[in-house]
């Protein structure tokens, strides 16, 4: 153990030998701090300290006995040089910062760095969560999203988040497209009232915000005319957005659902999907029957590799590695074919379905197990009780739906007309 007064810790370090092993030797003076004595001879500082309550082990820098001659050394780096007194000094700062959650490994750029601080956001999401469980994949999916599309691109000028108050997220949020404000506004709420956030910038960015207005309900349902525009525009449009398009107007699942399909969530023969409860919005596991002609196009589709040896598990993707979400330039190229048509979302398809169901006279109950949608229908007792999965009523409704749309969308000769004589 290194003595704790400091000329005989370094006269105790001279004459220590290097021997086939690698050697620790703790220091009297600092709990965690060690001296590491290669075989080579090498000598170099370390100390173990704990993190977001896991054990890590930091480098501080090689060994020597007349140090830098700074008078303060903020930060840990293999290529610096410190004296006994310059690593015990070094160490305490490291633990200090440890246990206030700050990565000691970090420079201060990247320590206050706002992209740093949102990637350890999803990070965080998908292996901690922040009520003491991990949340849903999809919402982390989401989160991700979000923060790609809503939020990056419009604080790229931010560099460190404690610049950052509440004018700056009113702002941001006012700058997007109305039904994308309270879902940037919630997980801006989620993340800067998050602890490591809050130890950071000292304070609860979100307090003085104001939240945005609640969107008033949409109740568009595209008409016939303009479900052929949609599906024949979905047509000319490249995998993936295409397929994807046509998949939401055949079985009326959610956008997020379907765009993070993977092809180990389809049956063997394709005619299937089984989304597990963390996939689904409301938590509970999903069974989708598929019509022929949904089977049929996603036999077309082409698999991803993500390498020469592995094939990406993602139906729609076009890097491999996550999903597809580039809905934004995807309707914008689809809209290119079928221009002119009003105002209209992607989530329309999913109540343009649940309405032409009711044309054909499927029930409510039916229509709602097809959606996975809770609705009052069922409440209650009975629905505690009921468990009924309406599995064959389910393939038959969009059997009949897959049959009616395929009657929508062709184009049939226009008779010709028979001149009198």
């Amino acid at each position: 153990m290194l003595p704790a007064q400091h000329k005989r810790a370094a006269a105790f370090i001279k004459s220590l030998k290097a021997t086939d092993a690698r050697q620790e030797v703790p220091d009297d003076a600092v709990s965690g701090l060690y001296l590491i004595v290669q075989p080579s001879g090498a000598l170099s500082w370390a100390v173990r300290t704990k993190l977001d309550g896991k054990a890590v082990k930091v480098t501080l820098g090689r060994y020597d006995e007349e140090g830098s001659g700074l008078e303060r050394i903020d930060r840990p780096s293999s290529k610096q040089v410190l004296n006994v007194a310059e690593a015990r000094a070094l160490a305490e700062r490291v633990k200090a910062d440890a246990k206030r959650g700050h990565d000691p490994r970090q420079s201060k750029t990247e320590r206050f760095s706002l992209e740093y601080w949102l990637d350890e956001f999803i990070k965080a999401a998908r292996l901690t969560g922040f009520k003491g469980r991990p949340v849903k994949a999809s919402t982390a999916d989401e989160y991700d999203r979000i923060i790609k599309t809503d939020i990056k691109p419009h604080w790229k000028h931010v560099t460190d988040i404690r610049a950052l108050d509440y004018r700056d997220v009113e702002k941001l949020i006012n700058r997007l497209d109305p039904g994308a404000r309270r879902n940037a506004f919630a997980l801006l709420s989620t993340f800067f009232r998050w602890k490591a956030v809050i130890r950071i910038i000292g304070r609860n960015v979100i307090e003085l915000a104001h939240s945005p207005p609640k969107p008033q309900s949409r109740d568009r349902v595209l008409s016939h005319d303009e479900i052929k525009a949609v599906w024949n525009a979905a047509t000319a449009c490249d995998y993936p957005f295409g397929a994807l398009v046509k998949l939401l107007l055949l079985t009326g699942q959610r956008r997020d659902e379907i765009a993070n399909l993977k092809w180990s969530e389809l049956s063997e023969t394709f005619d299937t999907i089984t989304f597990e409860g963390s996939r689904t919005k409301n938590g509970r596991a999903h069974i989708v029957p598929l019509p022929q002609l949904a089977t049929a196009i996603i036999k077309t589709l082409p698999r991803v590799a993500i390498s020469i040896d592995k094939m990406s598990d993602y139906v729609f993707t076009t890097i491999g590695t996550t999903p597809f979400s580039g809905f934004s330039n995807g309707k914008i190229a689809l809209e290119k074919h079928c221009p002119g048509l009003p105002d209209w979302h992607l989530h329309d398809l999913r109540r343009t379905v649940s309405t032409e169901l009711a044309k054909l006279r499927v029930t409510q109950e039916v229509t709602e197990a097809i959606l996975n949608h809770k609705s009052g229908k069922v409440s209650g007792v009975a629905a505690i009780y009921n468990r009924y999965e309406y599995a064959d009523e389910k393939r038959e409704a969009l059997k009949l739906w897959a049959d009616r749309l395929q009657e929508i969308v062709i184009d049939r000769p226009r008779p010709k007309l028979v001149a009198s004589q």
